[in-house]
């Protein structure tokens, strides 16, 4: 899996890596992991797991897990050439976007741009498009309403970005899986970055 990681970085990125940069963001996510223990999944804080995050920066490794375990397992979604098509696709609107997001996340997947909604609907049952533009993200959806709606929420977009790492966590399922959940550790490890305040995103998650 770390060599996959290798590979969309070094397609997708410039070879010049900024490690001053790198070190800062693992010291930030090391001591948000180990100051919340609780919060995250356990293994998160050992340096085994910042060894992998070292290596996929500047995507998280949670995201190429849900990629690489999760939604692989749908037909006609090519590992390497699925996980690279939608990444460009993600990293180009975050560029666009001018998006300061330490690392890119699940809930950082801008889900209301076409580009990586269609990229990921492609994989799923038509009646995915509704629940997306319903229940996820885009103007229309509940989540967008919820942060406009709540100051408090509204400042991280906190809903919007919960439901994107239920949706990715979540949504692919195979014929032999009536369900696949998320559990709440997994959502806030697919969701929040250093600084952003934990109960803020359990306020999200409970709406």
């Amino acid at each position: 899996a770390i060599e996959s990681f290798e590979i969309v970085r070094r397609r997708l990125f410039a070879s010049e890596v900024d490690y001053a940069a790198q070190d800062a963001v693992m010291d930030a996510f090391a001591a948000m992991y180990y100051d919340n223990r609780g919060d995250f999944p356990s293994n998160v804080s050992e340096r085994e797991y910042m060894a992998r995050m070292r290596a996929a920066y500047p995507i998280h490794p949670e995201l190429f897990d849900r990629l690489y375990q999760d939604w692989s397992t749908l037909d006609r979604f090519q590992r390497t050439r699925g996980v690279l098509r939608l990444m460009a696709a993600v990293i180009h609107e975050l560029w666009a976007r001018g998006d300061q997001s330490l690392l890119i996340l699940p809930g950082t997947l801008p889900l209301d741009a076409a580009a990586v909604r269609n990229e990921l609907l492609r994989y799923l049952p038509e009646t995915w498009a509704g629940v997306v533009d319903t229940d996820i993200d885009g103007s229309e959806s509940r989540p967008y309403q919820i942060d406009n709606n709540v100051p408090t929420l509204g400042k991280y977009g906190a809903a919007r970005r919960v439901a994107r790492s239920v949706f990715i966590g979540s949504a692919p399922s195979v014929t032999a899986q009536t369900v696949r959940g998320v559990e709440e550790v997994r959502i806030r490890l697919a969701t929040l970055q250093p600084g952003e305040p934990i109960p803020v995103f359990g306020d999200a998650i409970k709406r």
